[in-house]
């Protein structure tokens, strides 16, 4: 490994972890969102709307690993995580380089990580989930929900959405300048890294068949509510003109389908596999 960590051979288990996330790690990589990103094909409203949204979760995403930390028992693991928050602590500084390459106020960004500014139903949820299972849950599983499901995904998404940013390049108030790449940019890299440290970390402390079921169905919820923050946050903008103007023609249509039954928590926990996301904001 690059970072100097060892790696054991993986148990059977591992298999089975792999194949249960594989189908909620896939429709991530595929979703509306994704394919949205990576073909340029998203507003300039949506790529600021998801920026901006997503922000607070960034931001936060040290202090969930700093939580984590406190569980640890071996010196592997607790050099694992300090290394990772920080390099988690400048990647939030690095996001804020994002959106302001996409003409985003830094400022606006802030106060919306500060809680002065709303931040949508469904990143709030993911936030949440990331501080509970950190918190009070084991450490096999607040790594699976965090190093392992979130950054592992991130990595492959990262690599794959940004091979659009240069469709935005001569949009009015975009500066598309290396600062604006770097946060996809080193995740593409890194994260091909930490989630297999991560993985290790889980084998040492997944020991029992129990932990092992908790372990999968941690990983599983992360990809689950990242999917649905990211679309709607993004969705949430779809409304907003490239002049900062309100579409009405579409914002009726947009509330239309607010109004269909999303039962709780069905609607955020349930498998969604086959079922298309419903757009809220």
């Amino acid at each position: 490994m690059g970072m100097g960590y060892e790696l054991s051979p993986d148990p059977q288990w591992v298999d089975s972890l792999r194949e249960f996330i594989d189908p909620y790690w896939k429709e991530l990589l595929e979703s509306e969102w994704a394919d949205g990103v990576a073909s340029g094909r998203l507003s300039l409203p949506e790529m600021r709307g998801w920026i901006l949204q997503v922000y607070p979760f960034i931001h936060a995403f040290p202090k969930f690993l700093a939580e984590a930390l406190i569980k640890v028992e071996d010196d592997y693991a607790r050099s694992y995580f300090i290394d990772n928050i920080r390099v988690e602590k400048a990647h939030a500084e690095h996001w804020l380089w994002m959106g302001q390459g996409f003409g985003l106020d830094r400022q606006e960004m802030l106060d919306v990580a500060e809680g002065t500014r709303t931040v949508l139903r469904d990143v709030q949820s993911l936030t949440d989930w990331l501080w509970y299972i950190n918190t009070k849950g084991s450490l096999a599983e607040a790594v699976a929900a965090t190093s392992f499901a979130i950054e592992g995904v991130t990595g492959d998404l990262s690599r794959k959405i940004v091979t659009g940013f240069e469709s935005y390049r001569d949009r009015e108030g975009v500066d598309m300048g290396p600062k604006t790449y770097k946060w996809m940019r080193e995740h593409a890299k890194y994260d091909d890294e930490h989630p297999k440290i991560a993985l290790e970390v889980i084998k040492r402390y997944a020991v029992t068949e129990r932990m092992q079921a908790r372990v999968m169905t941690a990983a599983k919820r992360s990809l689950q509510l990242l999917h649905l923050a990211l679309h709607t946050s993004y969705r949430a903008y779809s409304t907003v003109t490239e002049d900062g103007s309100v579409d009405r023609d579409r914002r009726h249509l947009d509330r239309r389908q607010q109004q269909l039954a999303l039962a709780f928590p069905d609607r955020r926990f349930g498998d969604r596999r086959g079922r298309a996301l419903q757009a809220v904001a």
